[in-house]
């Protein structure tokens, strides 16, 4: 009777980790029940693919062990080259006459054969302040996945002993965790920025509903290899590096610092074309601000030196700041520490199997 409402665990596959998060929902509020992360091998997730299943399979594994999730049934998403979220105007139709046209329009907008990809979609109301004439036309977002793509995670989390029952899509997650934590007006255009090892997903919101939506193939691994090539390290020393910790006589701070500004720029400057490019399609609309999370976000002042050279308000996502939980059972600082890894996780974990 009540399956349906029941709890499902998010399991968000990352290039270098695997996190695992519940929440209970009662009423309104969510309340954390479980929280975990555990550590991919290096290389086990190589741009978005899985080149070493058995190792991903096992901290799966590892990961549902240590956190004693009693379900099997699992929510977990896709992102990357392989994933295209994109938002199309076309003539008026109900959501059944959609449907049944969905691959003749996806065919107008989609670089992939659509034979090898899933298709979903989404109709999207207007605003209620939007006088613009439509001429009987309607914005829809449009979503295609790599079949292969789809497989490998599914067929990952099955051979942890899993039931994967919805996959979702990184973007929509991030979305979906906003909605609860960030407390937008509602003319409030904002700039959600996922960075993750090897892409940054940009998704720019306004009224719940994404205005544009694009993935650039950079992320925090350009950090570790600057650090790589220019002081002969390992990846893991790297990544200690990156993230404030590991300093040496060889390589301290005053090293280290001028390489990891000079990624940063890097990274702010491809936000700041696909900013500029979203601008000048999209006249009279004004930015509000820049949300950054992923695991690349952890680190220190990353947020100070986007919102110098951005010229506007740049926050660290805190997916946990309206979720409820046991300061006895879970570390306020670790939460907070940890918090830019969580967004796709607990937007995740906001599912339900009742859900398109």
């Amino acid at each position: 009777m009540f399956k349906w409402n029941k709890p499902l665990a998010a399991i968000d596959i990352g290039s270098h980790s695997i996190k695992l998060i519940q929440l209970k929902k009662t009423g309104k509020n969510y309340h954390l029940q479980h929280f975990g992360v555990m550590p991919l091998k290096n290389e086990s997730i190589v741009d978005g693919t899985i080149m070493d299943a058995g190792a991903v399979i096992e901290s799966i594994r590892n990961l549902v062990q240590m956190e004693k999730i009693k379900t099997k049934d699992v929510v977990t998403s896709v992102s990357g080259q392989s994933v295209i979220v994109k938002k199309i105007r076309i003539q008026q139709m109900t959501e059944k006459e959609l449907a049944e046209s969905i691959t003749w329009e996806a065919e107008q907008h989609i670089p992939f054969e659509i034979s090898e990809v899933n298709l979903d979609f989404q109709i999207m109301p207007p605003p209620s302040d939007d006088d613009t004439p439509r001429d009987n036309q309607m914005d829809v977002i449009l979503v295609a996945a790599r079949k292969s793509k789809l497989d490998d995670h599914i067929g990952i989390l099955s051979e942890a002993g899993l039931n994967p029952v919805i996959v979702d899509t990184d973007v929509f997650a991030i979305e979906n965790e906003f909605e609860i934590n960030g407390e937008p007006d509602d003319d409030d255009v904002t700039v959600l920025v996922d960075l993750g090892a090897s892409a940054m997903n940009i998704n720019i919101l306004q009224h719940g509903t994404t205005l544009f939506q694009h993935d650039v193939a950079i992320g925090g691994n350009r950090y570790n290899e600057a650090l790589q090539d220019e002081f002969e390290i390992s990846y893991e020393d790297a990544e200690a590096l990156k993230m404030g910790v590991g300093f040496t006589d060889a390589y301290g701070l005053d090293e280290v610092l001028p390489l990891l500004v000079t990624v940063s720029e890097e990274l702010c400057d491809e936000l700041k074309r696909s900013l500029d490019f979203f601008r000048s399609t999209a006249e009279n609309t004004t930015i509000k601000n820049v949300v950054l999370s992923g695991g690349c976000a952890r680190m220190k002042g990353l947020e100070v030196l986007f919102g110098k050279r951005l010229r506007m308000p740049v926050e660290i996502a805190n997916p946990f700041r309206n979720i409820h939980y046991n300061g006895k059972v879970f570390d306020p600082e670790y939460l907070q520490d940890m918090a830019p890894m969580a967004a796709v996780g607990i937007g995740l974990a906001m599912r339900r199997m009742d859900d398109r």
